[in-house]
């Protein structure tokens, strides 16, 4: 069934995202619990391409990144689990962490494809721990055998 409790997690996941990539104010966001949109209709798209602005000796950019490389692992745990396909969630987290990135233009935030790799590194590591504890469960002795 489409409408069932491992698909509405992605959902709400997928909200919770949504919400923190739209809000204008990102440390309000996460230290004030305080939620702005601010739209702006002709983004500059070439801020994607922004790279001067990274600065891991800065504490709450760095938990930016952590929140980036966090929260797609865990929205690829989730969508897998909906889909049972690795292949396809992956895809499909790969293709919302670039989509994400581009929406924030439209928000006044920095959208950047440096953020949309985090993104991807975060989805690459459940990926690589889905499919290294799936590998041990194949080769693990079972009960039967002993």
């Amino acid at each position: 069934m489409f409408w069932n409790l491992k698909f509405l997690l992605v959902i709400f996941w997928v909200a919770s995202i949504l919400i923190a990539t739209c809000t204008t104010n990102a440390r309000a966001f996460l230290f004030d619990q305080s939620i702005n949109y601010d739209f702006e209709p002709r983004p500059a798209v070439s801020e994607l391409l922004i790279v001067n602005d990274i600065d891991f000796y800065d504490d709450f950019y760095l938990l930016q990144k952590v929140g980036h490389f966090a929260s797609f692992g865990i929205l690829y745990l989730l969508v897998l689990n909906w889909l049972r396909k690795s292949q396809l969630a992956f895809m499909i987290c790969a293709i919302f962490g670039g989509i994400t990135e581009v929406l924030q233009l439209y928000f006044n935030r920095n959208g950047r494809l440096f953020d949309a790799f985090i993104d991807l590194a975060g989805i690459l590591f459940a990926f690589a721990i889905y499919h290294f504890i799936r590998s041990l469960k194949r080769t693990a002795p079972s009960a039967e055998n002993n």
